[in-house]
């Protein structure tokens, strides 16, 4: 390696060294994937039987429909990008598919959400206090169990006499 690759190299480590600046580098790389025509299926799958595979099917029918929603939008030209096609293949397998069902749900911002951590995010009142002042309300609360139990002590006395 040349001093010049060993440099850019270096740069290249430092520069995605950085945990959020590589996460928005990889983002806006596969976001530029996505946005890029989607490329027909050249291979055709079939079954054991020769029948297209319902995959190959699911494909050809997501092209299509997506073609033709995009002429009907006044786009004359313009292809289906890889983002449109992974969408609509999963949107039509969800309708058999749990896994694509989930990945469309999660996708939509339609996650069911937990709530045994949504109950566990009470707000606490005594989290606010400082030391003393919940010592301060320890001693109080001791002070009327006392009072208390010494009011009891009295009646049972005088009941007695």
């Amino acid at each position: 390696m040349s001093k010049g690759e060993i440099r850019a190299l270096k740069e290249m480590q430092n520069v995605f060294g950085d945990v959020k600046f590589s996460r928005e580098a990889w983002k806006s790389v596969g976001n530029a994937i996505l946005a890029n025509p989607a490329a027909r299926q050249t291979i055709v799958a079939t079954d054991k039987d020769g029948n297209p595979s319902i995959a190959q099917q699911i494909e050809e029918y997501s092209y299509a429909k997506l073609k033709r929603d995009i002429e009907a939008l006044g786009e004359q030209g313009r292809e289906p990008t890889e983002l449109e096609m992974i969408l609509q293949c999963q949107m039509i397998k969800a309708r058999f598919d749990t896994n694509a069902a989930v990945f469309i749900r999660d996708t939509l911002g339609a996650k069911p959400i937990d709530e045994t951590k949504v109950n566990a995010q009470v707000n606490n009142p005594y989290e606010q206090l400082t030391d003393e002042e919940l010592e301060m309300i320890v001693k109080m609360r001791e002070q009327k169990a006392l009072e208390a139990k010494n009011i009891a002590i009295e009646g049972e006395n005088v009941k007695k006499d």
